[in-house]
């Protein structure tokens, strides 16, 4: 478990500041974070490899400018994606 713990220090620093070219935690290496405080317990989801790649992925979308406007309300972005969808079609 201390090794898993100082794995997951090191993943979790290298997240936090170079999240495009740094790797999630394993289950035992986020376990070991929320038992000792780095992580809340009901987020380790979110530190897991499998949800951090969902999130390398976004944050390259992000940086490529692949991301819809910011809408003002519900109805002005169902229109946008309506919009997209028939461009798709």
């Amino acid at each position: 478990e201390k090794r898993a713990l100082t794995r997951a220090r090191k993943k979790i620093k290298a997240m936090n500041e170079d999240l495009l070219n740094s790797r999630g935690l394993t289950r035992n290496e986020a376990e070991a974070a929320a038992k000792a405080g780095l992580v809340r317990k009901e987020q380790i989801w979110f530190w897991l490899e499998e949800w951090q790649k969902g999130e390398r992925e976004a944050e390259r979308a992000i940086l490529a400018g692949d991301v819809s406007p910011a809408f003002d309300n519900a109805d002005d972005a169902i229109a946008y994606l309506h919009g997209q969808a028939r461009r798709t079609a």
